[in-house]
């Protein structure tokens, strides 16, 4: 729950936010100081998939990717990474990661995913989707002005669980959905993979240990 210190808020709470992260990129870091300075959470932990399951396999091998994103938030105390995906091998379902998570940080502390609408929507598709809110809150990140339209489980079960104000996110460990909106850098993993063949510079895109990485290995040629 929020505590209050000499009449300051006191950062309580951790936010996760998962990808294949393929490669890390400025607008993925942009989104999780922004989170982290409008939520005041204790951290937010990067946690990069082995095998996405409804996405084509990564270029890298997740050694590769699980490198770069421990170089882009290595300048950045507030930021972590966490490689249990990458140790457990195989298809990377959240709902196995939440459950995991939850049972090492107890029944009580706010735990919070952050996930882009473009993933929301796509929720029906994943594996045991509805227990998600069991282990965690969903903040879900959308762009402005863009209002999309639920199928009728989703819709359903944002209707169920939808916080009536953000606060509400650290006074209970789980189960409530924020949609918050943010105005998103314009770069993908897929504009970097595409320069970075053509032998363009990918220079301000992502941190420079990243972009140092990438050209070091040749990677993405």
């Amino acid at each position: 729950m929020t505590i209050e210190v000499d009449g300051k808020v006191k950062a309580s709470g951790l936010a996760i936010m998962g990808g294949t992260f393929d490669p890390v990129h400025n607008g993925h870091l942009r989104t999780a100081v922004e989170i982290l300075d409008r939520f005041r959470f204790s951290g937010l932990t990067l946690i990069p998939c082995f095998q996405p399951v409804h996405k084509s396999r990564p270029s890298l091998l997740p050694r590769q990717r699980l490198e770069m994103v421990k170089l882009a938030v290595s300048g950045d105390a507030r930021l972590s990474v966490d490689s249990r995906e990458m140790d457990r091998e195989g298809p990377s379902y959240t709902v196995d990661t939440l459950r995991d998570i939850r049972a090492e940080i107890g029944p009580d502390q706010p735990l919070v995913m952050v996930l882009g609408m473009d993933s929301f929507l796509s929720l029906p598709m994943w594996l045991r989707w509805q227990e998600l809110i069991r282990y965690a809150h969903l903040l879900v990140v959308s762009r402005p002005g863009w209002e999309p339209d639920f199928v009728s489980e989703l819709s359903t079960f944002c209707e169920n669980y939808r916080a009536k104000s953000s606060h509400e996110l650290q006074c209970a460990p789980s189960g409530r959905i924020w949609f918050e909106t943010l105005t998103p850098l314009a770069i993908s993993s897929s504009m970097i993979r595409a320069l970075a063949y053509k032998n363009e510079s990918i220079a301000y895109l992502l941190p420079e240990p990243v972009q140092a990485y990438i050209e070091q290995h040749q990677l993405y040629r």
